[in-house]
């Protein structure tokens, strides 16, 4: 159960940030919600993004309950990060350089040394 809320809390954090991006690329079109006061144009598509990523929030709170802080907190940063990382190469066709690479390892055999602790 705790393993499908973590990645459920991962999926959904990494959904929102790209869905949100997403939107602010589209901003000029025909479907954008507009609130005057502060000057700041949605698209649909960054509202399902605020979502997912409220939606994250709940899910996180969930998880600091279940979980010590000092486990579940290094551990979802790391593989949300991996993640958008990954989506930011395949959807807005941003660079992955050999630094970004031997970062992504590095983080990865960090969280896979957090994980194996918490047994």
């Amino acid at each position: 159960m705790n393993i499908f809320l973590i990645i459920a809390y991962v999926v959904s954090a990494v959904s929102g940030s790209t869905l949100i991006k997403l939107g602010g690329l589209s901003v000029g079109s025909v479907y954008s919600f507009t609130i005057p006061w502060i000057n700041l144009r949605l698209s649909v598509m960054s509202l399902f993004g605020i979502l997912f990523y409220g939606i994250s929030f709940f899910l996180y709170i969930i998880l600091l309950n279940r979980f010590d802080l000092s486990f579940i907190s290094p551990l979802t940063i790391g593989l949300v990060y991996l993640l958008l990382m990954l989506t930011a190469v395949v959807f807005f066709n941003e660079s992955f350089t050999i630094i970004k690479t031997i970062g992504c390892v590095l983080i990865l055999v960090g969280v896979l040394i957090i994980a194996a602790t918490n047994k």
